[in-house]
């Protein structure tokens, strides 16, 4: 059930609720308590007032069939789920990477105001991924694509697992330890390219395994 789904299920019994509130306020201040307290349905005489009461029941018996409803219809979904296909997209959004080179500009802004920030957009080199995600747009989702893409992301995930032990084991021994300043702009580097390139790759890959190129 969709969250959609659900809040719209709290709406509607909120408001079921507040209308049975007020008919019950309303038929024990101006009709008796009729439909509150207990009758003799033997004896029973349809009144106009009785109509405030007699909705809220309508509306409340509308609502549990509503939701008897749509719960059946979402365990039917789930027994004979639809076909899923990959996201629509334009391969043009993997000109977004060119993003990445704004990272650069963290060389002049940490010589002017040692600020290192700007190195961070260097991870939107991985957005040039983007243009084959593109080229597998509305791609059906069967089970060998989601078996090539979870070779994708373990193949991708590897390689930035290795350049990252690269990188910790560089700065183990020594690397720019006689300069902290070079080290704490190391490090921001080399972490988001790692973090690009496995953004790349992932979407690289899937589409090697897909296209069998």
């Amino acid at each position: 059930m969709s969250k959609k789904q659900i809040k719209r299920i709290i709406f509607m019994g909120l408001g079921c609720a507040v209308l049975l509130i007020a008919a019950v306020i309303y038929s024990l201040l101006y009709n008796e308590g009729r439909w509150v307290k207990e009758m003799d349905m033997s004896t029973y005489v349809f009144s106009p007032k009785d109509i405030p009461m007699l909705a809220a029941g309508v509306l409340i018996a509308v609502y549990a069939v509503y939701i008897l409803v749509l719960c059946v219809r979402n365990a039917l979904s789930k027994k004979y789920p639809d076909k899923k296909y990959s996201r629509t997209i334009s391969p043009l959004w993997g000109f977004c990477g060119i993003f990445g080179f704004l990272g650069f500009g963290g060389f002049w802004t940490y010589d002017k105001y040692g600020e290192i920030f700007p190195f961070v957009f260097f991870l939107f080199f991985g957005f040039f991924g983007l243009f084959f995600e593109g080229k597998l747009s509305h791609t059906l989702e069967d089970e060998l694509f989601q078996e090539n893409r979870r070779k994708a992301q373990l193949k991708a995930y590897k390689t930035g697992f290795r350049l990252l032990f690269i990188v910790i084991w560089l700065m183990g021994l020594g690397m720019f330890s006689r300069n902290v300043e070079w080290c704490a702009i190391f490090m921001p580097i080399s972490v988001s390219f790692i973090y690009a390139l496995v953004l790349f790759l992932s979407n690289y890959f899937l589409y090697r395994y897909e296209k069998g190129e």
